[in-house]
């Protein structure tokens, strides 16, 4: 999917998403590129959040497509693209599942952990679109934070080691996400939805939301919807739509 040529590998940068932002747009979309790196100084998460990864046990990973911007939703877009990124790691014998709207949890003796999250941006030019997948992923628990550095349990996909070859893992991830981002323009989140339901870590769980202003509300995750939104039933009954970025969620014990 993506040209060896447009794979590139650095030893250590600021962000990889943010060298693919930065460049500058062309006359036309440009094929699918990817950038691993080793090392990243200001690696992003989701909300501005930090996100640390250690060399040879973990991988930082963005991928960019371009498009001609024709004013499509791009809701669902990082559902999709979980599903793609769960499938390739569990191609690799990991046993991925997702937190909406854009973690990648593995079991623990005590529970679900995050080991991995993806961050979704987009940069339009005039006619162009360009979509920045960013992915951080912790391979091996060497390569993982303690619970205390990530705020919530913390966790490897291959926690017994021997991680498949790093780079060969990038490419095949940078093609699966390439793949699903071209696709969602014409096939939306419906191609993506029952593997997304069957791998929902939050499935009938209690949950918080944590609102921009601090407020906190709780509730059951009762799944997803057709555009990808969260549905949460609140204690009275009511089902509320909870579109990604409005929020975040936090699983109780």
């Amino acid at each position: 999917m993506i040209d060896p040529e447009r794979f590139g590998h650095v030893a250590r940068i600021d962000s990889t998403s943010s060298e693919l932002m930065r460049r500058p747009f062309g006359d036309r979309p440009a094929p699918p590129c990817a950038l691993l790196a080793d090392a990243q100084d200001g690696g992003r998460g989701r909300n501005g959040r930090r996100w640390v990864t250690a060399p040879e046990r973990s991988i930082a990973l963005s991928v960019a497509v371009e498009r001609a911007a024709d004013g499509a939703s791009l809701l669902g877009l990082p559902l999709a693209v979980g599903v793609a990124v769960a499938g390739a790691l569990a191609a690799h014998g990991a046993s991925p599942r997702l937190k909406w709207p854009n973690d990648l949890l593995v079991p623990r003796a005590d529970g679900l952990a995050k080991a991995g999250g993806l961050l979704v941006e987009v940069r339009q030019q005039g006619a162009l679109q360009r979509i920045v997948v960013g992915c951080g992923l912790n391979l091996e628990p060497a390569g993982a934070p303690d619970d205390a550095a990530l705020g919530q349990p913390a966790g490897a996909f291959f926690p017994d080691g021997g991680a498949p070859p790093r780079v060969a893992l990038a490419r095949a991830l940078a093609d699966a996400v390439a793949a699903a981002v071209l696709a969602f323009p014409i096939d939306g989140l419906a191609a993506s939805l029952a593997r997304w339901r069957a791998l929902d870590a939050l499935a009938d769980a209690p949950v918080e939301l944590l609102g921009p202003d601090g407020a906190r509300t709780e509730g059951i995750a009762r799944g997803v919807d057709a555009d990808g939104a969260l549905r949460v039933e609140r204690a009275d009954g009511r089902l509320e739509r909870v579109i990604a970025g409005e929020v975040s969620v936090r699983r109780r014990a």
